[in-house]
């Protein structure tokens, strides 16, 4: 039996990192190297069909990361069912800043489905590690940590589809 759902999901995470170069790459399949700072939210829409048959067509809220930008966070999370939050792992300092993120989402759109996304994969000197997302990803109740990368095109869709699955899945709980 297919469905058809409809949610809404933050992508937030510190400038820089990526945010928007991933949600480009997954709404069009481009690629586009300099991107202007986002101001206070973009937004896209993608349906995505997955394997089961059902529908879910993602309302993608692509987060500024810059931190004046930041009390306007919560207004943006109400009404969210899910979120991703990116870091870039060539900077060690954006992944010490998802706590900051997780409570702002938290505190508003309750326990949703999160995605921690470790962006620019493809650079070299990387900071952190797949493990120690992991384990962050772990302790703090998200639902997994992916390494992507946007150039590449490297667990984007897959994560995209992961996150539909999620949020699916807490909402037939809910029911």
């Amino acid at each position: 039996m297919s469905s058809s759902w409809i949610f809404k999901v933050i992508v937030a995470g510190a400038g820089g990192v990526g945010k928007t170069a991933l949600v480009t790459r997954y709404c069009t399949g481009k690629f586009i190297e300099d991107h202007k700072m986002t101001i206070g939210a973009a937004f896209y829409t993608k349906e995505e069909k997955l394997d089961t048959g059902e529908q879910c067509k993602m309302q993608l809220w692509d987060f500024a990361g810059e931190e004046r930008f930041r009390s306007l966070l919560s207004d943006y999370c109400k009404g969210a069912s899910g979120a991703f939050i990116c870091f870039d792992v060539t900077d060690y300092d954006t992944f010490r800043q998802l706590p900051e993120w997780l409570t702002i989402i938290r505190k508003t759109a309750g326990f949703i489905p999160i995605i921690l996304l470790g962006m620019k994969w493809d650079l070299p000197n990387h900071e952190i590690d797949i493990e120690t997302a992991q384990k962050y990803a772990e302790q703090a109740k998200c639902n997994q940590s992916v390494f992507t990368s946007s150039k590449m095109e490297l667990n984007i869709n897959e994560s995209f589809q992961a996150m539909a699955k999620w949020l699916i899945y807490y909402a037939s709980l809910e029911k």
